[in-house]
Order: structure tokens, then sequence, then C-alpha cells
């Protein structure tokens, strides 16, 4: 990327932006194999795609509608994005057997302790991950509860917690 003549998002390190006379002319985020980007300026998104084939072969999939589990809006006439983990959400209560839970407003009581007996106490609790020990099945939902709250300061707390 800095080839290109991005430079590292101090914030990210997932993040490369390109800059002209003190204004952002296109910002990239790479995770493994995906890509978004996103300018003001077509012609200066369709020379960054065409610099990127010279040295790579890749496959332009038009607008973005997900990445990494997020959906993504665009509402281009007003220059904003919107992002919603809901479907991602959706699909971890429901592996996990908690789809009909009651919502609450904080995700989890401060003082609330947790103990091994509040997890799966028999194989057959443990649904699709019944080849998984307890404490595989505990961590497994931890991580993608950690990798849905990265942005929410409310549910990470509780997640953390728990981790």
């Amino acid at each position: 990327m800095t080839k290109l003549g991005f430079t590292c998002a101090m914030a990210n390190d997932c993040l490369y932006v390109l800059w002209e006379h003190g204004k952002i002319i296109l910002m990239v985020l790479i995770y493994v194999n995906n890509i978004a980007f996103a300018g003001k300026k077509i012609s200066g998104i369709v020379l960054f795609k065409q610099n990127l084939l010279k040295d790579f072969e890749i496959t332009d999939l038009g607008e973005m509608k997900f990445i990494l589990g997020i959906q993504v809006t665009q509402d281009q006439f007003n220059c904003l994005l919107f992002l919603n983990q809901s479907a991602y959400i959706t699909q971890i209560l429901t592996r996990f057997g908690m789809l009909n839970v009651k919502p609450v407003s904080t995700p989890l009581a401060v003082k609330h302790g947790l103990s091994t007996s509040q997890s799966p106490s028999s194989e057959a609790e443990l649904n699709e991950y019944s080849n998984f020990s307890r404490g595989i099945y505990y961590l497994l939902l931890v991580g993608l509860l950690l990798y849905a709250t990265q942005t929410h300061p409310d549910i990470q707390f509780s997640v953390n917690l728990i981790a």
C-alpha cells in the first residue's frame, strides 16, 4: 500500500489512507483477503483498482453489502454508511440456543457472578458442539461475542467480565 502512496492509520493497522494536499482522497480497509475502499471521486477508485490489478488478481464484487459479518448500507446522496451486526448476532444467538432470551438494556449486571453451573451441563445441551468440552464451548461463545462487540463498550464490558 505504501508503494501506492498510502499511509497506515495510527488507529488501526488494517486501514490505509491516501492524502492529497491535507485531504483524504481514498481510504482502504484490508483484512486477510477482504478489501473495502471509499473515496469521494470515482476516478480515484478506478485508478486504485487498476493499480491493484498490476500486482494482484482481484474480484470486484460491486457495491459492498457485507464485510466480516457486518451489513453495510450506503446512502450516497448524503455520504453516509450504516453498519448493522444484527444478522451476525442473531446467528450467534440461534447457534447457542439463546434466540428467545429476554433483552435488557445492560447485557450483564455489573455485580453478576458467573459459575460453571451456567455453562451446558450435558452433552445434549451442547447441540451441534457436542464434540467439544464445556470449556471449549464457553470459549467459542465468548470469542464470537468479542468479535461482535469491538465497537460497543456496554456489551464489551460484559463480555470482558465473562472472559
